[in-house]
C-alpha cells in the first residue's frame, strides 16, 4: 500500500500510521496523543487553509496543526 502524509486523507477515512517524520520533540508529542506506528486512526475533518486536522485515536478526538499532520505518513485501510 502507498503512503501519504495525513493531509492528503480525506476526512471519513480510517488509516494506519506507518511512519512519524519528524524529531525527538515531535516523537514525544506524537506519542502524548497515541499516536504510534501501526494505530489505526480516523480523519475526521480539515479546515480549509492548512488549518487543523482533527482526527479520532481510539475514543478520543485531537486536532493536529497542519504542520504535524502533513509529518505523519499513513497507509489507507479498506474501510
Amino acid at each position: 500500500m502507498d503512503e501519504v502524509n495525513l493531509v492528503k486523507i480525506e476526512p471519513g477515512r480510517e488509516v494506519v500510521v506507518m511512519q512519524l517524520d519528524g524529531g525527538r520533540e515531535f516523537l514525544e508529542k506524537a506519542e502524548s496523543l497515541g499516536l504510534r506506528t501501526g494505530v489505526r486512526i480516523k480523519k475526521l475533518s480539515a479546515q480549509v487553509m492548512h488549518g487543523p486536522v482533527m482526527i479520532k485515536i481510539g475514543n478520543s478526538k485531537v486536532a493536529l496543526g497542519y504542520g504535524m499532520a502533513k509529518r505523519i505518513l499513513v497507509s489507507r485501510t479498506g474501510t
